[in-house]
């Protein structure tokens, strides 16, 4: 059964809307965007259905799948296997929440060892290990564990923890990344932080160490173009990450909407 994924950022998000914690050093030029997309919603088993999926996510080189998606118990294996089977040319990322706190699930290691096989045995190149900081009682004990069994399972990781330093003793390695979450706007409200201070500070050390840095814009509702176009530069603009994604309510896992990818691609030239 699909359940619904946590936004992880969005607590810390709401409480930074009145105050500004971080710094901007950052470069003075954003490198090349590249679109990618979460998608929390559904996979249909229908032909039909199945096929309109795959060809709104067809723009889209990097896709991040939800929790569950890869048990048998879920009824998502099966269309997710073909999912990912039929879109050879995406590179696919799985999903595992491992907070302890916040209302997480507080999984277990050996849990999260198999969850992490699990998506590589699907195809998954990567893997969202979501809730990953201090703020969700993660350990760097934990996180790099967690880590080292992704790595183990030929997974490129992506650390969303709202706290970069966190990813900064997780042992990443080149090609890893780490997920600045709704750092700009979270479901439709401007996050006022003004990227200074400690936090901020982290980036560029990440960056030095060839940790991407993605990125997420959210909307309260199905976002327009329009609000894509100016959300997605300004986020762009003052976290200056290499990934982007941009959503309405909690990736989709509510309507399936996806947003066209096109609408994206002009940050990428």
């Amino acid at each position: 059964m699909r359940v619904s994924k946590p936004l992880c950022g969005w607590l810390m998000a709401t409480m930074l809307i009145r105050i500004g914690v971080f710094g901007d050093s950052f470069p003075n030029s954003h490198p090349v965007i590249h679109p990618f997309l979460i998608y929390y919603g559904w996979i249909p088993i229908l032909p039909q259905y199945f096929v309109r999926l795959k060809n709104r996510m067809s723009g889209y080189s990097t896709i991040v799948l939800g929790s569950g998606d890869e048990w048998s118990s879920s009824g998502d294996l099966a269309p997710t296997r073909r999912l990912i089977a039929e879109m050879p040319h995406t590179r696919f990322y799985g999903y595992v929440d491992i907070g302890v706190t916040g209302h997480q699930p507080d999984h277990s290691l050996h849990y999260g060892a198999q969850a992490l096989a699990a998506w590589h045995n699907l195809g998954a190149q990567g893997v969202l290990l979501d809730c990953a900081g201090p703020d969700y009682g993660v350990s760097p004990q934990r996180l790099r564990t967690l880590v080292a069994f992704a790595h183990h399972d030929h997974l490129h990781v992506l650390v969303n923890s709202w706290n970069p330093r966190a990813a900064l003793h997780a042992s990443l390695e080149p090609g890893d990344g780490w997920l600045a979450e709704n750092w700009v706007i979270a479901a439709g409200q401007p996050v006022n932080a003004s990227l200074a201070g400690e936090q901020g500070s982290a980036l560029p050390i990440l960056r030095q160490h060839h940790i991407a840095i993605w990125m997420t814009a959210t909307d309260r509702t199905v976002p327009s173009a329009t609000w894509v176009a100016h959300w997605a530069h300004r986020t762009a603009e003052r976290v200056h990450g290499s990934y982007l994604a941009v959503s309405g309510p909690q990736y989709s896992s509510r309507s399936n909407h996806i947003i066209p990818a096109r609408w994206l691609r002009k940050l990428s030239m």
